[in-house]
């Protein structure tokens, strides 16, 4: 008996240890080839597993793994917040819904004509038509994507096709009933789908209800006992208890942290509890993306590998279409459109589950397991590294078929924002009129200092219209819209695009059309000060310096230094960080 929970106890250990040294070398490996992070975590984890798989307690993995995806859910939830998440499903809810009945049709169509029987067909085109929230938003975040056009429009698909779980979650159990030929007929069955839909929407709406007039009154209740521990405790249990009601009527874990983390947007300390929690989040999400690599099999995966290729083959050229026409409908700019539809690539999660749910009613054998299991894995191993390239995917497929295909949907009202008559001369060309950019046209409209805006965002660009603001619908990389901007008569030229790539882009063509152009760009890191210079940029501003400048300024203001000896400190400050 002593040796029995000895060797528990020893598991434990060395499946924590485990995990740790696959994310710590697996992040170290992909720092060294500049790969994504996740993609380090997986591919490790693929190998410690296997080769040490002795050593792991994979239940034990499999719970941490889900508890990271609950928090991972719940911040979300707090950074998104009800308001803008209806702004943004009033937008894409119905293209999300069609693009994955579109690609389950066809995902269907080619996993039985491949030779698999009805039910292992539906579930593996059920889990294709999903993609990962879990990836995508940890990969937006690490870039600092997640508030752009292209990340909010995933984001919302991406919340769509998790709130579809619900009714997958809730059908197919009574549906591999029915198939198999049990004894529950095709009356109870829709009964039992019946009670259970009436069950979760009763669930949700009890969490949502209580949740509004007990959140608040908690929190409020906790902030004021000055304890941070006792605060952090009480959101995990919040979380933990939105989890477990969903769990306990057949819905996601996940998708009760989710609500509870929109519930807890609405509240006055959102932002302290986004704080909080996001240590503990990040390394539950590492956890779970060692996991993922950790639970493959790769002895049975051998012989399905052609059969793996063909199908990732698949989904990369059938999933991407359709998301892009969609979205392409929808309005959005081709760039927002390519983004969007390679963000979509790589299958949810979610798809482990419904493996496993298959696996256990035995709809899917064991090798079908494997085969759902691994394709998941491989396109989320592959989409890490496209999604990270997205942007130079987009210029060169535009380079390559631009004048073959020169758009996918072409509509009128796009056409018009771009066909106006821009007569400036020595003006300021503004690219990205976001967060930062809003503010300088602001600023220069109160000077009187003709300027023009540069943005691929329809919403943004009818309401400048309105307003009668210069403005052209378009990529601030490409060539031809710069030179629609006049950029070869403009005085300057302000990048207020956060992405490196589109940077470089716009530096490029800017100073292919006015070699004497003064450049203006923003960046938020230190090392892309050298880069931005060599490139031809004249003035370089790092928000966060000049924010640190800013609090310097009023901070030793407080203390009674003089004006002129602040200026002396803040330039020698300056002289330091390379930005004089």
């Amino acid at each position: 008996m002593e040796h029995v929970a000895y060797n528990e106890y020893m598991s434990l250990f060395t499946t924590l240890l485990l995990v740790c040294l696959s994310a710590i070398i697996g992040g170290l490996i992909a720092k060294a080839f500049r790969q994504p992070l996740i993609l380090g975590y997986i591919a490790v984890g693929v190998a410690i597993g296997n080769v040490f798989g002795q050593f792991v307690d994979r239940t034990l993995i499999d719970h941490i793994a889900e508890g990271g995806v609950t928090l991972l859910l719940f911040t979300l939830g707090i950074e998104f917040s009800f308001q803008r998440l209806r702004s943004v499903l009033r937008t894409v809810s119905w293209a999300a819904v069609l693009q994955m009945l579109i690609s389950f049709a066809v995902f269907m169509t080619v996993f039985l004509w491949m030779g698999y029987a009805f039910l292992p067909a539906l579930y593996i085109a059920l889990a294709s038509s999903l993609s990962s929230t879990a990836v995508v938003i940890r990969i937006l975040s690490e870039r600092g994507e997640l508030e752009t056009i292209p990340g909010e429009v995933l984001t919302g698909w991406l919340i769509v096709q998790d709130l579809a779980v619900i009714p997958i979650m809730l059908l197919l159990p009574a549906l591999t009933r029915t198939y198999l030929g049990g004894s529950t007929s095709i009356v109870s069955a829709f009964s039992l789908i019946l009670v259970n839909m009436i069950k979760a929407a009763i669930a949700i709406g009890g969490i949502v209800f209580l949740g509004k007039r007990g959140i608040p009154w908690i929190l409020n209740k906790s902030a004021k006992l000055g304890s941070r521990e006792v605060f952090l405790l009480i959101v995990i249990a919040i979380v933990f208890l939105s989890a477990s009601i969903a769990y306990a009527v057949g819905l996601s874990t996940a998708l009760g942290a989710f609500i509870a983390g929109l519930l807890v947007a609405e509240t006055s300390q959102n932002h302290s509890i986004f704080a909080e929690i996001r240590p503990l989040r990040d390394i539950f999400a590492v956890i779970f993306f060692v996991s993922l690599g950790m639970g493959l099999p790769v002895s049975l995966l051998v012989p399905l590998l052609p059969m793996l290729f063909a199908a990732t083959l698949v989904l990369l050229l059938v999933k991407p279409a359709v998301v892009y026409m969609l979205s392409r409908f929808l309005g959005y700019h081709r760039k927002t459109s390519f983004l969007v539809a390679m963000g979509l690539i790589p299958l949810s999660e979610f798809g482990c589950i419904i493996a496993r749910q298959g696996w256990q009613m035995g709809a899917l054998s064991e090798q079908q397991y494997v085969f759902l299991i691994s394709l998941v894995f491989l396109t989320i191993m592959m989409s890490s590294s496209f999604i990270s390239r997205s942007q130079i995917w987009y210029y060169a497929f535009h380079r390559s078929l631009s004048k073959k295909f020169p758009k996918i949907f072409p509509d009128k009202k796009e056409e018009s924002l771009f066909r106006d008559d821009l007569p400036l001369r020595g003006h300021v060309v503004i690219c990205g009129y976001g967060r930062v950019g809003k503010y300088i046209g602001r600023a220069l409209e109160m000077a009187d200092i003709p300027f023009i805006v540069v943005d691929y965002n329809q919403t943004t660009v009818s309401e400048l219209k309105k307003k009668g603001i210069p403005v052209i619908y378009g990529d601030p990389a490409d060539l031809d819209v710069l030179d629609f901007a006049q950029v070869d008569f403009a005085k300057m030229v302000v990048i207020a695009i956060p992405d490196r790539h589109t940077q470089e882009m716009v530096i490029a063509n800017a100073l292919t059309l006015n070699k004497t152009i003064h450049i203006l760009c923003r960046t938020h890191h230190e090392e892309d000060q050298l880069r931005l210079k060599t490139l031809g940029v004249a003035t370089i501003v790092q928000l966060e310096f000049e924010a640190a400048i800013s609090i310097t300024n009023k901070l030793l203001s407080s203390f009674g230094i003089s004006n002129e000896d602040i200026e002396k400190k803040i330039q020698r400050l300056k002289i330091e960080h390379g930005m004089a």
